[in-house]
């Protein structure tokens, strides 16, 4: 019941998106739960005890308030939320306590003490409409004559200034909501900010060592349940010194952001481009075997190989040495990593521009026989 309700508060608008599993939401509810309980409870006693009121209305509100607290004690053990519970429950005790008025019309500043919590709740566009829509009945109670003896006698005088109250206070609350979320919205994007910074190559916008990393540590997680094998593909510019020291660090950056620019152009979406260091580049590819990253490894050789790159009036040309090795059963992505970065190096000791794969029989020979040119 309880998981139908929150559907359906969020297909009508009521509750914003993300709201319910929002940990503030969890202490407010904590907080209005509890509290409520307890000084429903205590007040409704105290009357019953001092006989102000009608002693049905007090026993009415006791149970009530003994029921929330019980009913979101159990609750909280079962590790479950209680919004529409609490929902509920304030917007029964808001049209009793009007329609009852409860000691001396004191049901009126209850329902207008309910009216921030529901912004509270429900942030300020779910409490906006909730207000509003209790705002026509509770007119009706109001002003319109209602057969029985259970309406206090309200005049027209305190009505109205219990309408202006309760608009003024929905007005305030509104807009007091309103920053709040403007505000948490700027925290979060600016959060989200120093994340994606903080995981990105600020030169060529690529991912960084650390964005690396952690998508690292999420596909050996997904490889451990058996979703597929990675293949991993090392790069390094060859003789990218020179080309600073002739040219300066300021052509050397558009070069780097150029070559990272063609990476990320021939792999697929689903694969991953990261900046190493240096001139050092990382692709890792999903759902890739050693056959099929050393076919990537060769286009992209023969992509830099074949391209100038143009820097104001220069036109300079790079190669690249690669490294490549697939993960294999039972082994971690990390040692297909560290298979790939030997072979650049090997790739780099035999000359320069070309490609070389791991072979997993180099562990038993040694490393000085890792690979043969693929």
């Amino acid at each position: 019941m309880e998981s139908k309700m929150s559907a359906w508060l969020f297909k009508t608008g009521f509750l914003e998106e993300g709201a319910e599993d929002d940990h503030r939401q969890n202490v407010i509810i904590a907080i209005l739960m509890f509290t409520g309980s307890v000084v429903i409870s205590v007040l409704s006693l105290w009357d019953l005890y001092n006989g102000m009121g009608p002693a049905w209305v007090n026993v009415t509100t006791l149970l009530t308030g003994l029921f929330g607290g019980l009913t979101y004690f159990l609750l909280v053990r079962q590790g479950r939320n209680s919004l529409p519970l609490i929902l509920g429950l304030m917007i029964f005790l808001h049209f009793f306590w009007l329609i009852t008025g409860d000691v001396g019309w004191a049901g009126m500043f209850w329902c207008l003490v309910m009216v921030p919590l529901f912004f509270h709740l429900l942030g300020h566009s779910g409490g906006g409409k909730l207000v509003f829509v209790l705002l026509f009945p509770s007119l009706w109670l109001l002003f319109l004559p209602t057969p029985g003896a259970l309406m206090p006698p309200y005049t027209p005088e305190i009505s109205m200034r219990f309408v202006v109250a309760y608009v003024v206070l929905a007005w305030i609350s509104y807009l007091v909501e309103f920053v709040r979320y403007q505000t948490r919205v700027r925290l979060k994007q600016a959060r989200d900010r120093l994340d994606m910074q903080s995981r990105t190559d600020e030169l060529t916008g690529l991912a960084n060592r650390r964005g690396f990393k952690e998508y690292l540590g999420q596909q050996e997680k997904r490889g451990d349940q058996g979703r597929g094998w990675y293949a991993v593909i090392v790069g390094d510019l060859d003789d990218f010194k020179a080309i600073n020291d002739r040219y300066g660090h300021e052509v050397g950056d558009a070069v780097l952001r150029q070559v990272g620019a063609t990476l990320k152009g021939i792999v697929r979406d689903v694969d991953l481009v990261a900046r190493w260091g240096g001139e050092e580049f990382l692709l890792l590819l999903v759902d890739t075997d050693r056959d099929g990253a050393l076919v990537l490894a060769e286009k992209i050789l023969a992509k830099i190989d074949h391209s100038t790159i143009r820097v104001a009036d220069l036109e300079i040309s790079v190669t690249m040495s690669l490294g490549v090795d697939a993960q294999q059963p039972g082994r971690s992505l990390s040692a297909a990593l560290r298979n790939a970065d030997r072979a650049m190096y090997l790739a780099k000791e035999r000359g320069k521009n070309q490609v070389v794969a791991h072979q997993p029989h180099a562990e038993r020979v040694g490393a000085a026989e890792l690979g043969d040119p693929a």
